[in-house]
């Protein structure tokens, strides 16, 4: 049986091929994709601009936000049964480097595999695929599909909070740099603790969905105000004691520890690597502020579906998904995804 499925190999270069359904390993998993989120990173590598999808060693399927149904089963899987809902982790790691060993984070793997970047970890953008038992997490029935494809970038920003020892409760006052998907879900987490949220962000339907999706306290317009001023007017003069960043953009990093009180946590979300950040890293001195890099979600899926099932009654995560298109329209998915940031948050393709 044949099957389509999407596969960049250069900038720009995207296309579906027509493919055979491989065989499955006796501990892997034939899933049915259903839906497939485009996330930013996949736009970043999409246009050129990332590295993280490796189509200089060969062309690869992208996709590692997405769910899907069981289709068949390796004989010596444990857990799953044929039609049950499934998402997955992204990283594939070795188990026998010194990081491993150490028990770090996922992440840090030093033979990392990613699903939806390698050519030999084929993503989500496409009818079928083939996953390893171990790395798939079953969803709840009342969880539909499209939710399910929103539990991977959901988890990164709940390990951007809980992570490494981090924490919220109502006592916070917290600044969100970002009301893109993961900015949104990071305010999700935080509100849900009771804290009391200000997101920043230049697109003005990002802050509205900020508001009226999520129910941020406050929004602001970083281009139309002074941001410390309006910062500091919305925390009683003292700051934020929580900084998430989650727009990887220069001027954000920048302010994060601008607008921080005395003792804030500022946790770095957004992904900036490769380029050097003018930051008055004094302040983190006299303000004695706590600086953490948050990467990844290491364990994070399980809690992240419970969390979302939770909270749907009072959020319906689906409404930040504002586009979707069947698989046949790839190419139009990955260019409104790219060149419509004022319009597009979360682009879903719905096989």
């Amino acid at each position: 049986m044949e099957y389509k499925s999407a596969y960049l190999s250069g900038p720009y270069d995207l296309e579906l091929k027509e493919v055979k359904v491989p065989k499955i390993a006796k501990d892997q998993v034939l899933v049915k994709v259903k839906a497939a989120a485009i996330c930013g990173s996949d736009v970043e590598c999409y246009s050129g601009k990332s590295k993280e999808g490796r189509y200089d060693i060969a062309p690869y399927v992208p996709g590692h936000e997405w769910s899907g149904e069981v289709s068949d089963v390796g004989e010596d899987t444990l857990e799953l049964r044929k039609g049950d809902k499934v998402v997955a982790d992204v990283n594939l790691t070795c188990g026998v480097c010194d990081n491993c060993k150490d028990g770090l984070s996922t992440a840090f793997c030093r033979n990392l595999g990613e699903i939806g970047f390698m050519p030999d970890a084929p993503g989500g953008m496409g009818e079928f695929m083939v996953v390893k038992e171990g790395v798939l997490h079953k969803l709840p029935e009342e969880m539909s599909y499209e939710e399910g494809a929103l539990v991977e970038p959901c988890s990164i920003a709940y390990h951007g909070i809980w992570g490494n020892g981090g924490h919220v409760d109502a006592n916070d006052d917290v600044v969100i740099f970002g009301a893109g998907p993961i900015g949104l879900f990071a305010a999700a987490v935080a509100k849900s603790s009771g804290a009391k949220v200000i997101m920043i962000d230049p697109i003005e339907l990002r802050r509205e969905m900020a508001r009226k999706i999520i129910g941020v306290d406050e929004v602001i317009n970083p281009g139309g105000s002074d941001l410390n001023k309006s910062v500091l007017s919305l925390t009683a003069g003292r700051g934020a004691s929580l900084i998430l960043e989650c727009s990887g953009s220069d001027e954000a990093i920048a302010s994060t520890v601008e607008v921080a009180r005395h003792g804030g946590r500022v946790h770095f979300i957004g992904h900036s690597i490769g380029r050097r950040v003018p930051i008055e890293i004094g302040l983190t001195i006299w303000k004695g502020l706590s600086l953490h890099g948050m990467c990844g979600a290491p364990n994070f899926l399980p809690k992240t579906i419970k969390f979302m099932v939770r909270t749907n009654k009072r959020i319906d995560y689906t409404r930040i998904i504002t586009h979707k298109f069947p698989l046949d329209r790839l190419q139009d998915a990955f260019t409104l995804a790219e060149q419509k940031k004022d319009e597009a948050v979360k682009v879903m393709l719905i096989m």
